[in-house]
């Protein structure tokens, strides 16, 4: 070819390095594995997170972001940027672009973008909300140990008012003896003046007779009152409480 003087056919030239495929078409800055990650959107269109941070703080719901490009709008999961997924192409390649063209790059503001204000309201009814339900259990956790103790004090009074009417029962009963014996004495006693001590004695006795059945009524009574009772009435307590 060179002996009928024709030029030699040029070498292809290297192909150059895509650059235009690994920066955000919003900032034309590099992508990088942090505050300027490639976020992908439904439409397959790729910005940095920081610019799609700034672009949500522009929608009126932070639940959606519009591309810039093709106004599509994607679904932000939980309702934050970070969450949207990674375009795995360029991710794979970094840093290999940025040493191979190490371009200065926009210095980004100290501080990452600030949440959108809907969802900064959102995050304040649910810490209102588990704030709420932590004070509820909390006071229903109160209230049961406040029925209990309040249970276990009445079950102290209950066995205490049993020992003592048992003692008082006891007690008339022996009197009420010994004062019929000894009036039954002096009633029927020969020989002598009737003196009056005798249907006094019997008189006391008939009196303890009948303390000492009333005392027994109400032991039986007190013994035989189902508990269950006590438990509605510190329920009931319990609820006015909670209602109030």
């Amino acid at each position: 070819m060179a002996d009928n003087g024709s030029e030699p056919p040029a070498l292809p030239a290297p192909k150059a390095f895509p650059y235009e495929e690994y920066e955000c078409k919003i900032c034309y800055n590099y992508f990088d594995l942090d505050r300027r990650a490639p976020k992908i959107l439904e439409c397959l269109h790729t910005f940095c997170e920081e610019c799609l941070h700034a672009l949500q703080l522009c929608e009126e719901r932070p639940w959606r972001i519009s591309c810039p490009v093709c106004r599509h709008r994607t679904s932000v999961p939980e309702y934050r940027i970070q969450n949207l997924p990674n375009n795995t192409k360029v991710t794979e390649d970094f840093p290999l672009y940025i040493d191979s063209d190490p371009v200065p790059q926009d210095a980004l503001p100290p501080h990452p973008p600030p949440m959108h204000p809907a969802l900064v309201a959102l995050r304040r009814e649910e810490d209102a909300s588990i704030l709420a339900s932590t004070t509820t259990v909390s006071t229903a956790t109160t209230l049961s140990q406040d029925s209990i103790s309040r249970y276990e004090s009445c079950r102290n009074c209950r066995r205490l008012a049993l020992t003592t009417g048992c003692v008082c029962v006891i007690f008339s009963l022996l009197s009420m003896l010994v004062l019929l014996f000894m009036g039954l004495i002096f009633v029927h006693s020969h020989g002598g003046p009737p003196s009056p001590a005798g249907p006094l004695c019997l008189s006391i006795a008939s009196i303890l007779a009948m303390v000492s059945a009333m005392v027994t009524w109400l032991l039986y009574w007190l013994k035989d009152r189902p508990e269950h009772e006590t438990g509605r009435s510190s329920a009931s307590t319990s609820a006015s409480r909670r209602n109030a």
